[in-house]
């Protein structure tokens, strides 16, 4: 191959080659990166030494940034009730709690007994106040078994209980005898005691040991008292507690807090130095308490009102019901609370009053309780809905009056047979609170709504909490002209008594 002469390039290019050579030649040196070695002499060149403090530092900051990121990892990928576990599809209701223990912060009512007799002569439901308490009567073609089904007993406690009391007496006698019963059972529908009141004075009772019903009969004289008791809520505000200080026992205190019920939440609403004034009918059979009758005056002075009630039965009705001084009456539309009162742990007050939760738009009112806390009707209603649900877990639907519909959510379980159309009375049992749901703490949530022409319009879900002029509209008409005098004149002896007591 031929090679081409460099003596045939042109001068110009020539000159420009010759000047990038010399200015390559020129150029300052570059100078080269280092990585901050030291040179040891031989050998390759070591890291400089970190200072221990340094180092101390570095590795707790790891170790922060770890733990930090475990954490979250539990609580958006691995934990229960997740927003990324939900989106795999939805979460069962979770029908029934943990047997083994107390459920939630506040732990639970009415748990299970192996041995409910407690050895009183007379009261075979003694002892059991934090257990389930119901009544009920044997009204027309009612027996005893459909009695118990619809106080929520299991049909196990009730075959035992029919065969512990049939050797010593016919049960077809109870069928339509109007015999009162009354019973304490378990959050779960175990029967723990019950009382049937055949005449004054004469009763079958029967109570659970060792997994079996005890029954005894018995005839004692009645008698009847009235007795005049003051009460002051101590620095723990509890009403229990303030009762039985007073020598009296605690269903006592029940039988104020439904006296209230329309006025103030003595669960949520009692505080230190309330004062209480009651008159308060005691049975006795033979030498030995029984029970408490009728509450025949009631006065309350606390933080939440003053208010002031007597009971009185006017002509023509079949009824006593109780009347402030000037004979309006005490019944309201709605109760104050759809909670039943019930014995809470002092330290455990800050939590009970209700608060307002929204969820997908609607509003319900959150009342934190222990698991079988009591939920109960507001107003007389129809059941209009019983089911289980993902989210809210056991669910009751009422519709009252109006058509408001109340739906109550997150229960434990439904006591009775409740179904679509059954009828249930103002502050008749309905369900107890528990954590069914997607919810991780013991409550119910109230939701109140009213349905017309397809639209749905939420309510005020504290409606039965309101004051003043936005209070629920009483029931029944005031007492006037002749009934009121007689009203007035019936009075005067309570209003002394009261005025003597409280001072």
């Amino acid at each position: 191959m031929r090679q081409r002469s460099t003596s045939r390039a042109k001068p110009a290019r020539r000159a420009a080659f010759a000047a990038a050579a010399e200015a390559y030649v020129q150029r300052p040196a570059k100078r080269r990166a280092t990585n901050k070695r030291i040179p040891t002499g031989r050998g390759k060149p070591r890291r400089a030494a970190v200072d221990p403090m340094d180092r101390k530092v570095r590795n707790r900051t790891i170790l922060l940034l770890t733990v930090l990121a475990l954490v979250n990892a539990y609580v958006f990928m691995w934990r229960e009730g997740s927003s990324l576990l939900a989106l795999g599809g939805p979460r069962p209701a979770v029908i029934a709690g943990d047997d083994d223990g107390p459920a939630g912060a506040l732990g639970s009512l009415a748990d299970p007994r192996e041995d409910a007799c407690t050895g009183d002569p007379v009261r075979i439901l003694d002892g059991l106040h934090a257990q389930i308490q119901q009544t009920t009567t044997l009204t027309k073609d009612r027996t005893l078994r459909l009695a118990l089904i619809d106080l929520g007993i299991t049909a196990a406690d009730i075959d035992a209980l029919e065969a512990a009391i049939r050797p010593s007496f016919d049960l077809g006698l109870l069928t339509g005898s109007n015999a009162p019963v009354r019973l304490a059972a378990d959050r779960h529908g175990g029967l723990q005691a019950i009382e049937l009141e055949l005449a004054e004075g004469r009763l079958i009772q029967a109570c659970r040991k060792a997994g079996a019903y005890h029954v005894r009969s018995l005839q004692h004289p009645p008698l009847s008292d009235i007795a005049a008791i003051r009460i002051e809520l101590g620095p723990d505000a509890d009403l229990v507690k303030a009762v039985t200080d007073t020598g009296e026992r605690p269903e006592l205190a029940d039988l104020i807090a439904e006296a209230l019920a329309f006025d103030v939440d003595l669960t949520a609403e009692a505080e230190p130095a309330d004062k209480i004034e009651v008159l308060v009918e005691r049975r006795s059979l033979g030498q030995h308490f029984h029970r408490y009758g009728a509450l025949v005056a009631i006065r309350f002075r606390g933080a939440a009102g003053r208010f002031t009630y007597y009971r009185h039965q006017p002509e023509g009705t079949r009824a006593a019901a109780l009347y402030d001084p000037d004979g309006r009456p005490q019944r309201r539309a709605l109760l104050r609370s759809p909670v039943r009162f019930h014995h809470v742990p002092p330290e455990a007050r800050a939590m009970m009053p209700p608060s307002i939760e929204i969820v997908a738009g609607r509003s319900g009112a959150l009342y934190r309780r222990p698991e079988g806390a009591p939920v109960v009707a507001l107003a007389d209603a129809t059941v209009r809905l019983v089911e289980d649900t993902p989210a809210d877990g056991h669910v009751v639907e009422l519709e009252l009056e109006g058509g408001v519909i109340a739906r109550h959510a997150h229960l434990l379980r439904s006591v009775g047979d409740l179904r679509p159309g059954s009828k249930l009375r103002q502050g008749q049992l309905l369900g107890l609170t528990g954590h069914t749901g997607k919810t991780a703490t013991d409550r119910v949530r109230l939701e109140l709504r009213r349905e017309h022409d397809g639209k749905t319009d939420m309510l005020d879900p504290l409606l039965g909490a309101r004051t003043g002029d936005q209070r629920p509209a009483t029931l029944g008409e005031p007492l006037a002209d002749r009934a009121l005098d007689r009203f007035k004149a019936e009075l005067v002896p309570w209003q002394r008594a009261l005025r003597h007591i409280g001072g």
